[in-house]
Protein backbone atom coordinates (compact mmCIF):
# COMPACT_ATOMS: atom_id res chain seq x y z
CA UNK A 1 0.00 0.00 0.00
CA UNK A 2 1.29 3.46 -0.90
CA UNK A 3 0.06 6.56 0.89
CA UNK A 4 0.47 9.92 -0.79
CA UNK A 5 -0.17 12.35 2.05
CA UNK A 6 1.33 15.30 3.88
CA UNK A 7 0.35 13.81 7.25
CA UNK A 8 3.43 12.85 9.31
CA UNK A 9 4.25 9.18 9.34
CA UNK A 10 4.04 8.88 13.14
CA UNK A 11 0.38 9.97 13.07
CA UNK A 12 -0.54 7.28 10.56
CA UNK A 13 1.53 4.46 12.04
CA UNK A 14 1.14 4.99 15.75
CA UNK A 15 3.24 3.34 18.41
CA UNK A 16 2.20 0.40 20.57
CA UNK A 17 -0.36 0.85 23.34
CA UNK A 18 2.26 0.29 26.07
CA UNK A 19 3.84 3.65 25.18
CA UNK A 20 0.64 5.39 26.23
CA UNK A 21 0.51 3.79 29.67
CA UNK A 22 3.22 6.17 30.89
CA UNK A 23 1.09 9.18 29.94
CA UNK A 24 -1.10 11.02 32.41
CA UNK A 25 -3.31 14.10 32.50
CA UNK A 26 -2.25 16.54 35.23
CA UNK A 27 -3.31 19.97 36.43
CA UNK A 28 -0.38 22.33 36.94
CA UNK A 29 -1.10 25.93 37.97
CA UNK A 30 -4.66 25.58 36.66
CA UNK A 31 -3.59 24.29 33.24
CA UNK A 32 -4.47 20.77 32.04
CA UNK A 33 -1.46 19.01 30.55
CA UNK A 34 -0.85 15.61 29.01
CA UNK A 35 2.54 14.46 30.30
CA UNK A 36 4.73 11.44 29.72
CA UNK A 37 6.66 9.90 32.60
CA UNK A 38 10.32 9.83 31.58
CA UNK A 39 11.76 8.83 34.94
CA UNK A 40 11.07 8.84 38.62
CA UNK A 41 11.65 12.55 39.12
CA UNK A 42 10.34 14.30 36.01
CA UNK A 43 7.70 14.37 33.29
CA UNK A 44 7.83 15.63 29.73
CA UNK A 45 4.94 17.75 28.48
CA UNK A 46 3.28 16.10 25.48
CA UNK A 47 0.31 18.40 24.93
CA UNK A 48 -1.54 21.34 26.47
CA UNK A 49 -5.20 20.36 26.95
CA UNK A 50 -6.55 23.72 28.04
CA UNK A 51 -9.34 25.55 26.23
CA UNK A 52 -7.80 28.91 27.12
CA UNK A 53 -5.71 30.16 24.16
CA UNK A 54 -3.45 32.15 26.50
CA UNK A 55 -2.16 28.91 28.06
CA UNK A 56 -0.63 27.93 24.71
CA UNK A 57 1.49 31.10 24.76
CA UNK A 58 3.08 30.43 28.16
CA UNK A 59 6.73 29.46 27.89
CA UNK A 60 6.47 27.24 30.96
CA UNK A 61 4.10 24.80 29.18
CA UNK A 62 5.89 24.21 25.88
CA UNK A 63 5.57 20.59 24.65
CA UNK A 64 8.84 18.74 25.09
CA UNK A 65 9.76 20.66 28.24
CA UNK A 66 10.53 18.65 31.36
CA UNK A 67 8.67 19.44 34.58
CA UNK A 68 9.39 17.99 38.02
CA UNK A 69 7.22 15.19 39.37
CA UNK A 70 4.66 16.61 41.80
CA UNK A 71 2.35 13.97 43.27
CA UNK A 72 -0.42 16.38 44.36
CA UNK A 73 -0.96 17.94 40.90
CA UNK A 74 -2.89 14.88 39.68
Amino acid sequence: MILYTTVPQDLIFQEDADCYQKQRVVQLNGVSLLVNGTGENDWTIVRVLSTNPNHYLLESFVPGQKIPYISDCL
